[in-house]
């Protein structure tokens, strides 16, 4: 799907301060039901993006060994900026980590496999093949001696 939003660039001198806000629509698949649903992800961005050729200056200021994970690749080369690992980055952490196609979904029968949310499926509701029967059954009994 299509990404839409704004962003304004203010350079520091060092970095390009990146701000704004992107939306796009993601398919996902319910996991109760397993249906293909949309869902809209609207968020701001709010980033330092290092200057190519800076980052070797910062660190050899600070005389670090290594340089940092998230300034290996600086996002502004040659007056370019490319943002597609940032919005990549920010979807995937707006992504539920159980994508729901709604509060209520019933999800899947776990005998048949029919969908809950069209309806009954028919399946016999045995209380024995319930792992809370044995509760039940020890809720009776002592509701028996008292």
């Amino acid at each position: 799907a299509p990404i839409a939003g704004q962003v304004t660039f203010t350079n520091t001198g060092r970095h390009i301060v990146a701000r704004g806000h992107f939306s796009t629509t993601v398919e996902l698949e319910c996991s109760r039901c397993l249906r293909m649903h949309s869902i809209v992800i609207d968020l701001p961005i709010e980033e330092e993006l290092p200057i190519a050729g800076h980052t070797l200056e910062m660190l050899e200021a600070a005389q670090e060994e290594e340089i940092p994970e998230d300034e290996r690749e600086p996002l502004f080369v040659d007056s370019i900026f490319d943002l597609t690992e940032l919005l990549r980055q920010s979807i995937l952490l707006a992504l539920p980590m159980r994508p729901l196609c709604s509060e209520e979904c019933k999800g899947l029968c776990p005998h048949c496999g029919a969908n809950l949310n069209e309806g009954p499926c028919g399946c016999p509701t045995d209380l024995d093949a319930n792992p809370f029967a044995a509760l039940a059954k020890l809720l009776e009994d002592e509701e028996s001696i008292e």
